[in-house]
């Protein structure tokens, strides 16, 4: 299992002061552009998912190198407020190369089993919406703990291909559960970030910034979900 991440692709403007108050709520405008942004993205991911099955083994390593680089790009274009969107595409499919091919592969031989995954990462998304606009606290400080652990989980992942020891534990239902609650997590910073980004960045250049950590989240939440599933099919 592989996750993106660069502490979301750049930790630095994540620091930026409050423009609102904590308790006003998610602004709609930023909201409602954030959401616009990716929706778009989530198309462009799922049309790139059927080319993993022509690179094979390759996607993976092609798609996290567009996610990663299209990521950091978008963020700085995002700063100078031009030409954040198209980097965003960029990662966009990347991710659908990544995760092509455990959708496809999930949609031939569990189609249950997806859709669980699918309407389980709406029900979150949804959740963790509503919480970060009617609960007064400021989720993002989760974010190094979220860090942390996704690090280690990361390495946890790397541990169990290289020590034959480990095999599997990527595979097990409690490594998959952890996965889901870090992108739960991240959920909820990224919400609670959309409560004060709308002013500290140029044009939509926060709408952009936000949809591409989004659709991060919501990727790697859909993967750790499918693979729950089927651990537990």
């Amino acid at each position: 299992m592989l996750v993106i991440t660069a502490e979301k692709g750049v930790k630095d403007m994540y620091r930026a002061p409050y423009a609102t108050r904590l308790d006003e709520g998610l602004d709609g405008a930023t909201l409602g552009k954030t959401l616009g942004y990716l929706a778009s993205y989530l198309a462009f991911a799922m049309l790139a998912s059927p080319f993993a099955v022509a690179l094979r083994g390759w996607s993976v390593w092609v798609g996290l190198a567009m996610a990663l680089g299209g990521t950091l790009l978008a963020n700085r274009a995002a700063a100078r407020g031009t030409g954040a969107y198209g980097w965003g595409v960029v990662v966009a499919l990347g991710m659908g190369l990544m995760a092509g091919p455990l959708v496809l592969y999930t949609a031939l031989t569990e189609p249950r089993v997806l859709l669980t995954a699918l309407l389980s990462v709406v029900a979150a998304v949804g959740l963790t919406a509503v919480m970060v606009a009617w609960i007064p606290w400021d989720f993002s400080r989760l974010g190094p703990l979220l860090f942390v652990g996704l690090l280690l989980l990361i390495l946890t992942g790397l541990l169990s291909w290289i020590i034959p020891a480990w095999a599997g534990v990527s595979l097990s239902v409690t490594y998959n559960l952890i996965g889901v609650a870090i992108f739960v997590g991240y959920l909820l910073v990224d919400f609670s970030l959309l409560k004060y980004r709308g002013l500290t960045l140029p044009g939509d250049g926060a709408a952009v910034v936000l949809a591409v950590a989004l659709l991060v989240d919501i990727v790697n939440l859909l993967l750790f979900l499918i693979s729950l599933g089927q651990r537990r099919s």
